[in-house]
């Protein structure tokens, strides 16, 4: 699931439109989308800002042009990071990495970023979030990471501690970058 497959859509309560879902709110600490940000005027565009604000919670379901609310009770989020596409992206030296084109989700949780400039970034490497997205340095462990065997796994503390039980940490290592091509 993406989050373009919630922003822009039409909410719908009570088989009447009753706006459109301009953002999602993500708790950076889980990962996981707590709110929708919406707002009441269904001709707006993603620039507008949200006059209410619904917990994710209330999503019942959701087709191709419409999302489906099981309740339409307005609350104040909690603190949060706003996530809207659009946003810019910089990394902690402030270069550019283009604009949020997307975010992968797995039952509401944020894995990966997607950029206008094809950059594929994994979630965890946000630092703040807010009218720009800020990532972190890189860190000196490869988590976060693709395993370039198995593009659909992120090396995680868990792969770590795998590798070493199985001795195939130096292995894991040297497949990942910078050491991936180191001869070529």
């Amino acid at each position: 699931m993406f989050l373009s497959q919630l922003i822009g859509k039409t909410l719908i309560f009570d088989k009447t439109p009753r706006g459109v879902c301009l953002g999602a709110g993500v708790s950076l600490k889980s990962k996981m989308i707590k709110y929708l940000f919406c707002s009441s005027d269904t001709t707006v565009s993603a620039t507008n800002n949200a006059d209410f604000v619904l917990p994710i919670g209330s999503l019942a379901s959701f087709s191709e042009d419409a999302l489906f609310l099981a309740r339409l009770r307005p609350v104040l989020p909690k603190p949060c990071g706003k996530l809207y596409i659009g946003l810019p992206v910089y990394n902690a030296e402030g270069a550019s990495f283009g604009f949020l084109s997307d975010v992968e989700l797995q039952n509401y949780v944020a894995i990966r970023l997607f950029t206008d400039k094809n950059i594929r970034l994994p979630f965890s490497s946000i630092a703040a979030l807010a009218d720009a997205v800020i990532l972190r340095k890189p860190q000196p462990y490869p988590l976060g990471q693709p395993i370039p065997d198995d593009s659909e796994s992120l090396v995680t503390k868990q792969v770590l501690r795998n590798a070493v039980q199985n001795q195939t940490l130096i292995k894991l290592t040297l497949s990942l970058p910078p050491f991936q091509h180191p001869f070529g």
